[in-house]
């Protein structure tokens, strides 16, 4: 089921208030999230899952209201088929 997700809203919003994912990551470290670079990186792309705790925190970094978290991180993921 995570192959489904589509975090492309929070890649953007990463990338605007950040420049990129690895500023990102060392910002929520220096928050006290216990993330590496590679496991933020297998969260983004599918292959493991954020946790509440996660969530919750890159919302408050990032400036979205809790409400709006759905949105950025339970996005499913559509294909079209050809």
């Amino acid at each position: 089921m995570l192959k489904l997700l589509d975090y492309s809203l929070l890649r953007g919003r990463i990338r605007t208030y950040f420049g990129s994912e690895a500023n990102f990551v060392k910002e929520l470290q220096k928050r006290g999230v216990e993330m590496s670079a590679g496991s933020f990186s297998n969260k983004i792309n599918c292959k493991s899952s954020f946790n509440q705790i996660e969530i919750i925190e890159i919302c408050n970094l990032l400036g979205i209201p809790i409400e709006k978290a759905a949105t950025y991180f339970f996005t499913k993921k559509y294909e079209l088929n050809s």
